[in-house]
């Protein structure tokens, strides 16, 4: 277990170091979110939207900022695998005695740290510039994180597998970010669109998750989100492991082709 532990502090090492030579990257990342903030933010200061403050007690401000912010998590675990399939890294990982799940764990840590970092900026600004009031419920925030990342990390998995063998490009990643954008409860409740279109918004899991991340973080008790936390249970419960089996099976069919390293 320690070994798999130094394993995965070395895999994030690595990546922190590399990510650190692209300095002029990290500037742009920041500004990105710093600005990026400040325009959804102006975005919320003048407009009103009437079902954000029924549905949700809470301003557009509010509502866009956390949208935007921890739509940061979602999109950094739906590339997390595919990143770790350039072929100059994954066979000789798989070849050495790492596990797959080290490997994956080990690779994706430093993006998630930078991550936090990014989310951080866009909260910070939505408070202190713009008066918006955060009143986090900890551990219904954590579960909610940890559900809608790991349902994310299950459809990265489902992307990398098609990746592995199609060498043609990932649909999972190009549909499920089409799905947030439309969908996912990110810059508008589903719930102002046309019927039809709502009842999608009701199959995709990036909805349950922001539903339940947004009153976590203002403070609403965790019985209040129960139905679409439970919904969010079911759906990762089904995605994660059917994405580690598509995965793992697109990587045993590769390496029995001999096309794993065909990039």
């Amino acid at each position: 277990m320690l070994r798999e532990l130094d394993k995965i502090y070395y895999f994030m090492k690595r990546d922190m170091l590399s990510f650190s030579t692209y300095k002029t990257n990290i500037v742009l990342s920041v500004l990105s979110a710093l600005f990026g903030a400040l325009s959804y933010a102006f975005l919320g200061a003048n407009a009103s939207m009437q079902s954000v403050l029924q549905l949700y007690d809470m301003s557009l401000t509010t509502y866009l900022v956390i949208g935007i912010a921890f739509n940061t998590y979602l999109a950094q675990s739906l590339t997390l695998v595919q990143k770790t399939i350039n072929p100059w890294a994954l066979e000789e990982v798989l070849v050495s005695p790492t596990r797959l799940t080290t490997f994956i764990v080990g690779s994706s840590l430093w993006g998630f740290i930078w991550s936090t970092g990014v989310i951080a900026i866009y909260l910070a600004v939505g408070v202190l510039a713009f008066g918006v009031v955060l009143s986090v419920n900890l551990v219904g925030t954590l579960l909610v994180l940890t559900l809608g990342i790991s349902t994310f990390v299950g459809f990265s998995m489902i992307g990398a597998g098609i990746l592995i063998l199609t060498k043609q490009g990932d649909p999972v990643t190009t549909l499920i970010t089409i799905a947030t954008g439309l969908f996912g409860n990110v810059l508008f409740p589903p719930q102002v669109m046309p019927v039809q279109l709502q009842i999608i918004a009701y199959f995709v899991p990036q909805y349950y998750f922001f539903t339940c991340i947004r009153l976590m973080l203002t403070g609403k008790p965790i019985g209040l989100i129960l139905p679409d936390l439970l919904i969010l249970v079911l759906m990762c419960a089904v995605i994660v492991p059917l994405g580690y089996f598509i995965y793992s099976w697109c990587l045993k069919t590769a390496r029995k082709n001999g096309t794993l390293s065909w990039f």
